[in-house]
């Protein structure tokens, strides 16, 4: 839930600036993609189970790494790592939820799986505005992240046969047919992540503001990525939403880092939102001669 603020957290651990720190973002979300098109290997090969927890449990080691973190490169290996093992495990418990539920349920299993995330996304950047410089913050999210491996072990996830994969591939990764639906997430990711940043000078009104806007769009965001997909194309069709989104998220506050400046940080926020606009009714043109489901 605290990824995105890892580079803050850093820049108190280490008594850098948030300027400084401004690459970190560009290595987690290098991460994120690198690693994007092994997603279905890897579920395929080692259990999606398996994959979801060591890279929840990945995750977690990120955040207990900060207590020793003592060179930029370091800094900047732990955020392409951090990256990848979020991918990862995004990734593979978007298969789970769809596979552990009857036919019918599996739009709503995205949804809630969705809504849990931006949740999480919410309260850690809650977290992170009000008790982001004290030393105990990175426990916590190391806590969540060993309750979340444990409860994912929990659920029991039918074996399936492997069935022999390509290496590397867009499955589980990236539907194309969704690309102009994923700029349109990628604009509005950008403004939270514009705001984002700002939580470390305890200004979290905006950032709060800007996930409540994502949080709104859950349902009928998932709903157009749904109607999009083929069979069998649910869940690479749910992570191209995401990865829209945390392309944005990153970039956007990778861009507010460099330009610590609220009226920038608003300009930018701005255009963002008026490419939104202007994007918005191609991508619905796009969505319904496109669609294959109602």
């Amino acid at each position: 839930m605290q990824l995105p603020l890892l580079p803050m957290l850093l820049s108190w651990q280490m008594g850098m600036t948030q300027n400084e720190v401004a690459p970190l973002y560009l290595t987690i979300l290098v991460g994120l993609i690198a690693v994007g098109p092994l997603h279905a290997w890897l579920a395929d090969t080692y259990r999606r189970k398996h994959v979801a927890v060591l890279a929840t449990l990945g995750l977690m080691c990120c955040f207990l790494s900060l207590l020793w973190i003592d060179s930029f490169a370091a800094l900047l290996a732990l955020g392409f790592f951090g990256g990848a093992c979020y991918g990862m495990a995004i990734s593979a418990l978007i298969t789970i939820s769809i596979d552990i539920v009857n036919s019918e349920q599996r739009t709503l299993a995205n949804k809630v799986l969705t809504y849990a995330l931006c949740i999480g996304a919410l309260v850690g950047v809650a977290m992170g505005g009000l008790y982001g410089s004290d030393a105990w913050l990175p426990y916590v999210a190391a806590a969540c992240l060993m309750l979340s491996a444990l409860l994912t072990q929990s659920v029991y996830v039918a074996f399936r046969a492997p069935i022999g994969v390509s290496i590397f591939g867009l499955d589980r990764f990236f539907l194309p047919r969704t690309w102009l639906p994923t700029m349109l997430m990628f604009f509005i990711g950008l403004i939270p992540g514009l705001y984002l940043p700002w939580a470390a000078s305890s200004q979290i009104l905006f950032p709060l503001l800007s996930i409540l806007l994502l949080i709104l769009l859950v349902y009928p965001v998932i709903t157009v990525y749904v109607n999009l997909a083929e069979h069998c194309q649910r869940a690479t069709s749910v992570s191209s939403s995401l990865l829209g989104v945390m392309t944005g998220i990153l970039l956007g506050a990778c861009l507010s880092t460099v330009y610590l400046c609220m009226e920038c940080t608003h300009a930018m926020a701005a255009m963002a939102l008026g490419a939104a606009v202007i994007c918005f009714p191609f991508a619905s043109r796009y969505y319904r001669s496109h669609k294959v489901r109602d």
